[in-house]
C-alpha cells in the first residue's frame, strides 16, 4: 500500500519564501534561521519537553541517512511513554545507555565505512582532507539537521586529522561519523528558550523541519526539507502545509502513521506479553508477529487512503491477515505468501477493537479482562483518564466460581465504595469483548456457559445505549462525538510529545474542526495540525529553573 497524493497549489510555498526573505535577517552559518511567522495574533504556547529519539526514531533516523537496516534500537532500553507517547523526555539516560549509543555508532560508522565518501559527495580526485571537510559540512547537516556550527565542524576536522595519519582516510571519516552518532545534536530534539522574558516564539525553520519529519515519517528530514528549512519556505502556514503534503505523499509517511498507531493501541506491549502454552499453544512468536502486523497494515491503510478514519478505525470488517493469523480467526488462508486484504466474518470482527492485538494486549495472562479492555477503551479510545485505584486496594480479579457468570463475579467492583466510580465506567463497557479470548480468538462459551457480551456506553457524547458485542460496540464508537474529537486529541499529543494543556485549546478546537469539514480524512487532520500555533511555536515554562 501506498500513501496517496493529493493536489495542493505549491505555489504558496515560494510566496511563504519571499515574504521570509523580507522579514528574516541575514544569518550567520550555524544560526537557525527563518523563525516561523504567525499569521495572527500569536497565541500563549505551552512549553516543548527536551526529547530524545525513541528508538524507533533512531533506527529510520540511521537508515535513512546511512542506508543500514539492521534496526541496532533493539538493543536499546524500551522508551518510556508521556502523554501515551514516545517522548524521550521522561527516563534519564543511565551508563548502560550511553553504552549502547556507543556500541552502535561503531557498529554503524564501520558499516558505512565504504560508503561514506559518496554520503560526503566527494569525488575520486578529491583531496583527502577535502573530503573530510565536505562530509563534515554535508553529511553532518543531515545528522544534526541543521547546518553544522562552527565550533562543531572544527571538533570534527580535528578530530579527522588527528585520526588519519594512523587510520587512514576511509577510518578517520568512520570515527567522524561515530562522534556525529553520538552527539546530543543527533539524539536530542532540542527546542531551547531563547529568553525567560518571552512567553512564546516562533520555531526556527530547522526545529519546524524537525517537527514535521518525525510527526509524519517518524525519521530524520530529508535533503529538501532542510533546503525548505534554510530557504525560510517553512516560515509561515502555507509553506508548512506544502512541506507537509509532500511528507504524506511519500512512502515514510507509512512508517510515520504505524509508528502513531503501535504507539496508540499499545501494540510495543504485545512484545511482552506471554501466555500458558498449555492453555494457549497457538500462541506463537509467528502469531505474535502477525497480530502485530496486521492492525499496522490495517490502520495506515484506513489513514492514509482518504476515508472517514473514525468509522474505517472501529467498523471495517476488511483486514489484512497471513497464514497464521487466518488460522487464529478461522478464515480461509492467503492464496499467496505474506499478508493480503480479506473480509473478515461481518458477526465477528469490525475494526481494530475486535484485532487480536489489541485484544490480547489488554488482557490478562490468564483470560480475558472487562477491566483492562474496558479502561483501554475510555482512555485510548474516548480520552477520558480513568484515576489509578486507591492505596491499599487489593487489585485481583474475582475468585473463579462455576455457580456465577462473570458478570456477577465482577459485579462487586461496581458496589465497593472505593472502586465503584471507575468500575461503573470500564466493566459495562469492557464486557462487550467477552467473545473474544486472551489471544482475541473467538469463543461462544466460557466456562461451560454461552458468554453474555451485552454491555452499556455511557459518557460518550450520546444518551447510554445498551449494546451486544464488539461489533455492535464498534459502531457506537463510529459515531460517537468523544471518539471522533479522541482521534485529534490523539494525534495531537503524538505531534507534540505530551499531554494537551491550556494554551493549546485554539490549536485542539482548529485542528478538529479541520478534521470534520474534510468528512474525517486523516490527511487534513495531520495538515491542520502541523499548521496549529502548538506545533509551530514553544512557550517558556515559567516554572523551570532560571
Amino acid at each position: 500500500m501506498r500513501p496517496r497524493p493529493f493536489v495542493f497549489a505549491l505555489a504558496v510555498a515560494a510566496g511563504c519564501a519571499r515574504s521570509a526573505s523580507i522579514v528574516a535577517p541575514a544569518h550567520e552559518p550555524g544560526t537557525h534561521p527563518h523563525p516561523t511567522q504567525a499569521t495572527h495574533a500569536p497565541l500563549p504556547a505551552a512549553p516543548a519537553p527536551l526529547r530524545r529519539l525513541s528508538n524507533e526514531e533512531y533506527d529510520n533516523s540511521v537508515r535513512d541517512l546511512l542506508g543500514d537496516t539492521t534496526r541496532p534500537a533493539a538493543d536499546f532500553p524500551p522508551d518510556e511513554l508521556a502523554g501515551g507517547f514516545e517522548s524521550g523526555s521522561v527516563s534519564p539516560v543511565t551508563q548502560s545507555l550511553v553504552e549502547r549509543y556507543l556500541a552502535a555508532a561503531e557498529a554503524l560508522s564501520a558499516a558505512a565505512a565504504p560508503r561514506l565518501p559518496t554520503l560526503g559527495g566527494c569525488v575520486p580526485a578529491q583531496r583527502e582532507a577535502e573530503c573530510a571537510a565536505q562530509l563534515v559540512e554535508r553529511l553532518g547537516r543531515a545528522v544534526f539537521r541543521r547546518p553544522v556550527e562552527p565550533r562543531e565542524r572544527d571538533a570534527l576536522t580535528s578530530l579527522y586529522a588527528r585520526a588519519a595519519p594512523r587510520r587512514g582516510h576511509e577510518r578517520a571519516l568512520a570515527l567522524v561519523v561515530q562522534a556525529m552518532l553520538q552527539s546530543p545534536a543527533f539524539l536530542y530534539r532540542a527546542e531551547p528558550q531563547r529568553s525567560p522574558e518571552e512567553a512564546a516564539r516562533a520555531l526556527t525553520g530547522y526545529e519546524l523541519a524537525t517537527r514535521l519529519s518525525y510527526f509524519l515519517w517518524a525519521s530524520t528530514p530529508d535533503e529538501r526539507l532542510l533546503d525548505d528549512a534554510g530557504a525560510g519556505r517553512l516560515a509561515c502556514a502555507e509553506g508548512v502545509e506544502a512541506a507537509a503534503r509532500r511528507l504524506l505523499a511519500d512512502r515514510r509517511a507509512i512508517d510515520g502513521v504505524r509508528n502513531f498507531y503501535r504507539q496508540w493501541l499499545d501494540l510495543r506491549e504485545l512484545g511482552t506479553v506471554s501466555r500458558d502454552a498449555r492453555v494457549h499453544p497457538e500462541f506463537t512468536p509467528e502469531l505474535r508477529r502477525s497480530m502485530v502486523e496486521e492492525t499496522l497494515r490495517f490502520a495506515a491503510d484506513a489513514t492514509l487512503e482518504g476515508r472517514d478514519l473514525v468509522r474505517a478505525l472501529y467498523t471495517s470488517q476488511e483486514s489484512f491477515v497471513d497464514a497464521a493469523l487466518a488460522r487464529h480467526y478461522g478464515v480461509e488462508a492467503p492464496t499467496r505468501a505474506g499478508f493480503s486484504r480479506v473480509s473478515l466474518p461481518a458477526a465477528r470482527r469490525a475494526g481494530v477493537l475486535t484485532h487480536a492485538s489489541v485484544l490480547t494486549v489488554h488482557a490478562s495472562a490468564e483470560d480475558a479482562s472487562p477491566v483492562m479492555r474496558g479502561k483501554f477503551v475510555r482512555e485510548k479510545v474516548l480520552c477520558q483518564e480513568v484515576p489509578p485505584p486507591p492505596p491499599n486496594v487489593a487489585i485481583a480479579l474475582p475468585r473463579v466460581d462455576p455457580s456465577v457468570t462473570k458478570k456477577e463475579r465482577f459485579a462487586t467492583h461496581r458496589v465497593a465504595p472505593a472502586c465503584g466510580s471507575c468500575h461503573r465506567l470500564m466493566d459495562p463497557v469492557g464486557f462487550g469483548f467477552e467473545h473474544y479470548d486472551a489471544t482475541g480468538a473467538w469463543r461462544d462459551r466460557e466456562g461451560g456457559r454461552d458468554v453474555d457480551a451485552t454491555g452499556v456506553l455511557e459518557g460518550a457524547g450520546g444518551p447510554a445505549a445498551g449494546f451486544d458485542g464488539a461489533v455492535a460496540l464498534g459502531e457506537l464508537l463510529a459515531e460517537s462525538p468523544r471518539a471522533r474529537r479522541c482521534v485529534t486529541t490523539q494525534w495531537l499529543r503524538a505531534a507534540l510529545g505530551r499531554r494537551e494543556r491550556d494554551e493549546d485549546e485554539a490549536s485542539l478546537e482548529a485542528a478538529h474542526a479541520a478534521f470534520v469539514t474534510s468528512g474525517f480524512d486523516a490527511r487534513a487532520l495531520l495538515i491542520a495540525i502541523v499548521k496549529t500555533d502548538s506545533f509551530r511555536r514553544v512557550g517558556f515554562d515559567r516554572g523551570a529553573p532560571q
